[in-house]
């Protein structure tokens, strides 16, 4: 816990907590957490009942929350090859009788919603008995079931799995009980189709603008990012309440698409100080780089909680910076991001209130790319002296309102003014003003812990104001 906490992470989201499928499938064993068959109990492969309120007593203790990621679409069973009737409801609690459930179907086209809240994922191996959301009675007992588990163990938050795939009253109804924060998972690249799930939950997984990451940071498109940006903008209700990730548990690590670290790192910088709640994949700090499920799944203790790892370092650097700027501008988390410059390898993003706003500076080359630089008509003022964070140097805007970039080796750059430093004497007396000495943000020693964390604390509070 004092890794994730030392990290600079306020949360952290683990895997269903409930009773899985026990025994050996074809696909190996219900390891995850999301074959679920007896909402009641919880996994003792995780622990016991005492274990999991030791854990939210820990971390509430730290100032920090807990988030538990719920599945509410289906039940599972093993069944290698054998026929969808042979499965027996009765093992299932609380939903032990087929009525409970929609008809076998097979989900042919995923895009098709009508198809993904009413037919089966899985299949003929491990099925995923699909409930039926439309039922009132159903309702009723999953919104029982979601209070009693927040209550029980002092929960903060919720991820509810394949929120694409329920019916979307079941859905609004379920986060409304559990009385908390809920991001819902919608496996979906299309933006009118997430942005509308913005009036059924408080959060979704910000995933078309995750591929397009992807394409600017692997493909060199960063013309995709601009245009999906827009979109976004244009579309939902509010892109900052968006969850902002480069890796989950369902998706290749960055690292399997590149080895490239000057590429991870611009990845790393997106995650954390672009729009909405940043959502961090355990063992992305250590440069994981598992591909397809279940190789993106790695132990963490295989690092030895290498604090040392560059990555590791620039994490806690970020938001250390991010921490930094809200408290300087208690509204950063919700302002929105504004792209002022754009070529084919660099993409430069500003964000909060202007003088006090942080400019990010994307760059695609790579750990192999030559030293250039980019001039940033930058709307902070001509003479000012800013501090790049991760550089730890100091710039000054030139008369004409002009900044002059030093760009090399493909690696992000992050800018603020050095006056709103932590500690600077930049501009704070007369003696001292125009030092062009800057005052850098260094990561502490640090320690060890685990899992998959998030960093929401001030987008919780504004829920929280407005709930």
């Amino acid at each position: 816990m004092d890794y994730i906490q030392d990290l600079g992470f306020d949360a952290i989201m683990i895997s269903p907590v409930t009773m899985n499928i026990e025994g050996l499938s074809k696909y190996g064993e219900a390891y995850h957490g999301y074959w679920v068959q007896d909402l009641y109990q919880l996994n003792p492969h995780f622990g016991t009942r005492q274990d999991l309120l030791d854990l939210a007593r820990e971390l509430h203790s730290r100032g920090m929350y807990l988030m538990v990621d719920i599945v509410i679409n289906n039940m599972a069973v093993i069944l290698d090859g054998k026929p969808f009737t042979s499965i027996d409801y009765t093992m299932f609690n609380p939903f032990n009788d087929p009525k409970y459930y929609h008809p076998y179907c097979k989900i042919e086209d995923y895009s098709n919603y009508t198809q993904a809240r009413n037919c089966w994922m899985g299949d003929d191996v491990v099925a995923l008995p699909d409930l039926n959301t439309e039922s009132e009675e159903v309702n009723e007992m999953m919104e029982s079931w979601v209070k009693d588990l927040v209550a029980n163990y002092s929960i903060d938050g919720l991820r509810i799995d394949a929120a694409k795939h329920v019916g979307p009253e079941y859905l609004k109804r379920v986060a409304k009980a559990s009385g908390v924060f809920a991001t819902g998972e919608v496996y979906e690249g299309d933006v009118a189709k997430v942005c509308d799930f913005q009036n059924l939950l408080p959060s979704v997984p910000n995933y078309p603008l995750y591929f397009s990451m992807i394409e600017t940071f692997t493909a060199g498109k960063t013309k995709v990012y601009s245009e999906k940006l827009s979109l976004e903008k244009a579309t939902c209700n509010d892109i900052t309440t968006l969850a902002t990730f480069t890796e989950n548990h369902d998706l290749p690590r960055f690292a399997s698409y590149t080895k490239d670290i000057s590429l991870a790192q611009n990845a790393i910088v997106f995650t954390l100080l672009s729009d909405g709640i940043p959502l961090y994949y355990q063992g992305q700090e250590q440069h994981f780089s598992g591909g397809d499920t279940p190789e993106n799944r790695e132990a963490l203790w295989t690092s030895n909680y290498n604090t040392d790892a560059p990555l590791y370092k620039l994490t806690t650097t970020l938001n250390k910076i991010r921490a930094h700027v809200i408290s300087v501008n208690a509204e950063y988390v919700i302002n929105k991001s504004y792209i002022t410059y754009s070529d084919g390898s660099a993409l430069v993003t500003r964000k909060g209130v202007e003088g006090s706003h942080l400019t990010v500076v994307y760059s695609n080359q790579g750990e192999h790319g030559g030293p250039y630089r980019i001039d940033l008509r930058s709307s902070y003022a001509p003479g000012m002296i800013v501090t790049e964070v991760l550089g730890c140097t100091n710039y000054t805007v030139d008369p004409t309102g002009t900044l002059a970039v030093p760009m090399d080796a493909g690696l992000p750059k992050v800018i603020f003014p050095a006056e709103k430093m932590p500690g600077s004497v930049v501009g704070n007396s007369e003696e001292n003003r125009g030092i062009e000495q800057p005052y850098c943000i260094t990561p502490p020693a640090l320690i060890g812990a685990w899992l998959l964390f998030l960093s929401f604390f001030k987008i919780l509070q504004l829920y929280d104001t407005c709930n």
